[in-house]
C-alpha cells in the first residue's frame, strides 16, 4: 500500500490527536534513521502504522486479539490498550501489505521495548515518546537530545521515566518493560 493511501485510511481510523502523532513518529523516525543509518523507508512505514490499532475500544483490542489468536499477557488482559502494539503489527500485515518482520515487530514493541532490540526497533520506541507534538514532560529536552548522540543510554532513560509514571500512577507494568529497562541497564 502506498503511503498516501494508508493516511488516508489512518485518517478515517485514527482520532485527529492519534493521526498527528502517527505523522510526527514517522517523521521523528525517518530524521533517526538519516542519523544512524537505518533505512528511511522502513522506518516512516513503521512510524506511521505503530499507533494503527490504538483507538479501538478495550473491548475490541480483546475482542480482537482472541480472534486472531493474538497472545494475551496476564498484564495485557488487566490491561488491553497494551495489546494495540500486538493488534497494531496484525493490521500493518493483514491491512496494509506489510510483509517486513523488522517493521512488525517493531511495531509490536514500540510500547514496551523488547531487550536485544534491532535498530529500527530502538528507533521506533523512541520516536513515538519524542516526536514533536508530545506533551512537554521533565527531562523530554533531555531525553531528546540522548535519541540523537546515545539510542541506548536514551532508551534507559525512557524505560527509567516510563516504570517511574507507572509506580506514581499505580498502574500495572508490562514485565516485557521491566526486562528490557533491565537488559538495557546491564549493557550500559
Amino acid at each position: 500500500m502506498e503511503r498516501d493511501e494508508m493516511l488516508a485510511s489512518l485518517k478515517m481510523k485514527l482520532t485527529p490527536k492519534r493521526y498527528v502523532h502517527s505523522i510526527g513518529v514517522e517523521y521523528t523516525a525517518a530524521c533517526m534513521a538519516f542519523v544512524y543509518g537505518e533505512d528511511v523507508q522502513r522506518a516512516r512505514i513503521a512510524g506511521l502504522l505503530h499507533d494503527c490499532a490504538k483507538c479501538l475500544s478495550v473491548e475490541d483490542k480483546l475482542k480482537k486479539a482472541e480472534k486472531f489468536e493474538i497472545p494475551i499477557s496476564k498484564c495485557e488482559r488487566e490491561n488491553p490498550d497494551l495489546l494495540h502494539g500486538k493488534l497494531g503489527a496484525y493490521y500493518a500485515k493483514k491491512k496494509y501489505g506489510v510483509t517486513d518482520e523488522e517493521i512488525l515487530s517493531a511495531i509490536t514493541y514500540h510500547t514496551t521495548g523488547k531487550p536485544e532490540m534491532t535498530l529500527l526497533e530502538k528507533i521506533i520506541f523512541v520516536a513515538d515518546f519524542i516526536e514533536p507534538n508530545r506533551k512537554m514532560i521533565r527531562e523530554l529536552p533531555e531525553i531528546r537530545k540522548e535519541a540523537f548522540t546515545d539510542l541506548d543510554t536514551c532508551i534507559i532513560h525512557i524505560l527509567r521515566r516510563t516504570l517511574e509514571y507507572l509506580e506514581v500512577k499505580g498502574c500495572a507494568v508490562d514485565d516485557l518493560t521491566e526486562k528490557t529497562y533491565e537488559y538495557y541497564r546491564s549493557q550500559a
